[in-house]
């Protein structure tokens, strides 16, 4: 059965809203074999941009009319009934109107139901591009035509599509009502985020906050509250979100390797954040703003 979910349902009331928040849309990521009909949206990727177009913050896909035909075309998901296809074909003449724009510059773009679906499309357009070919034997590999993943005619390993768990952080120091912000090195425009980090094999969600709050700032940590998750295409990632408390010192100890600056800074001390109404960290960041050490009371 056909698993439908309008994504408001799983946003806590006055938490505002994330990526995956399209108001009463409805996602469906279900899949079965679908034919695209005129209508149908056609999604198409070069490196990191999308086939779209834009005017001002309004974004626009073309439908399966406008592009032409003689289209490799993968059923991805709908949106409310209407189907999304990947178009895996190399090089495509954009219709007229259409034009070719960086994926990461349209994060603030609307109808918000249209950039989830560019990024999702580009999370899975990104996997089937990397596993053409089996892992095993270096075989071609095939599309299943009744289940999402890819396999592998010769040896028959199956290929799923990558998610890779991770964490965003906001350590909270509740006796001075501060909050743990970092800036990642290496990065000429970095911007003040939270402690975050993929989780490693064989560790738990739990463990991994502590691991990397550990290696990061050098600080131990307890009370953890789960905020909330996100799933982020942009890296392949589901995160979740969780505020904890420093346990013993609040010294901090950057790791150089991966931050240029860790600081603890109060809440009128902090950026507001108010331009990132998409990402877990700038919402996390905004809560803490608005809430200070409440945020541990979930």
């Amino acid at each position: 059965m056909p698993f439908l979910l309008p994504l408001t349902c799983a946003r806590r009331e006055g938490r505002g809203s994330l990526i995956q928040d399209i108001g009463d849309h409805v996602y469906n990521n279900h899949f079965e074999p679908h034919e695209a009909t005129p209508e149908s949206y056609v999604l198409h990727y070069i490196g990191d941009t999308v086939l779209c177009r834009l005017e001002g913050e309004a974004i626009d896909v073309p439908r399966a009319a406008e592009m032409g035909a003689d289209l490799t075309l993968q059923y991805l998901f709908s949106i409310d009934g209407s189907d999304f296809f990947l178009a895996r074909d190399g090089q495509i003449e954009a219709p007229r109107g259409f034009s070719y724009e960086t994926i990461t510059w349209l994060r603030f773009a609307e109808p918000r139901h249209l950039l989830f679906a560019v990024s999702t499309g580009w999370q899975l357009a990104r996997w089937y591009e990397e596993n053409r070919y089996c892992g095993r034997c270096a075989h071609r590999t095939e599309a299943v035509p009744t289940s999402r993943e890819l396999c592998c005619p010769e040896c028959g390993l199956v290929i799923y599509p990558k998610i890779a768990p991770g964490v965003i952080v906001g350590v909270v120091d509740p006796a001075t009502d501060r909050i743990v912000l970092t800036k990642y090195a290496g990065r000429d425009n970095a911007r003040y985020a939270l402690v975050a980090g993929f989780t490693e094999i064989g560790e738990s969600i739990e463990q991994t906050v502590a691991r990397e709050v550990m290696e990061e700032i050098g600080l131990k940590v307890k009370n953890l509250v789960f905020y909330k998750s996100q799933p982020w295409s942009y890296s392949d990632t589901l995160l979740v979100g969780f505020y904890c408390e420093a346990d013993g010192s609040t010294q901090i100890t950057v790791d150089c390797t991966e931050l240029k600056e860790a600081v603890w800074m109060s809440r009128d001390e902090m950026p507001d954040r108010l331009d990132d109404k998409v990402s877990l960290t700038g919402e996390m960041m905004r809560r803490f703003r608005s809430h200070g050490a409440a945020v541990l009371d979930g």
